[in-house]
């Protein structure tokens, strides 16, 4: 898993304002942040989906910090889990991140396109 995760995630507090967020995924082009809580602990997630959800409904994020729109519990798994492990939580939840997490402390995401990535290099 350590291979393959992205390692030097960014992740938001809970009580980063939502349009802060969008700029920062915007700007770096990042398709998932972690919400952490003051203890740093992975309280949530919030993906490109999330925002694109929130929008359609023609939701003003004027104030709305990311504890309220984020997905909440969020999968996460231990480094130690195989590739092919993380692949099927995936399928089962109908997720495409997974947060990696060692004591609910983010250290890395992995996500579909990692795993896609990883089999074709197999391949090779």
């Amino acid at each position: 898993m350590n291979d393959i995760m992205s390692k030097g995630v960014t992740a938001v507090p809970m009580t980063l304002e939502v349009e802060k967020i969008e700029k920062i995924m915007c700007d770096h082009e990042i398709h998932c942040l972690p919400v952490i809580d003051n203890d740093g602990k992975c309280f949530g997630v919030i993906s490109c989906s999330d925002l694109v959800y929130w929008r359609r409904r023609n939701i003003n994020f004027g104030g709305m910090t990311a504890w309220e729109i984020c997905t909440n519990p969020v999968i996460q798994i231990n480094p130690s889990v195989t590739v092919d492990e993380a692949a099927e939580y995936m399928l089962a939840s109908g997720v495409h991140h997974l947060i990696v997490t060692i004591n609910e402390g983010v250290v890395g995401i992995i996500s579909s396109m990692d795993i896609i990535k990883n089999n074709l290099e197999k391949l090779k």
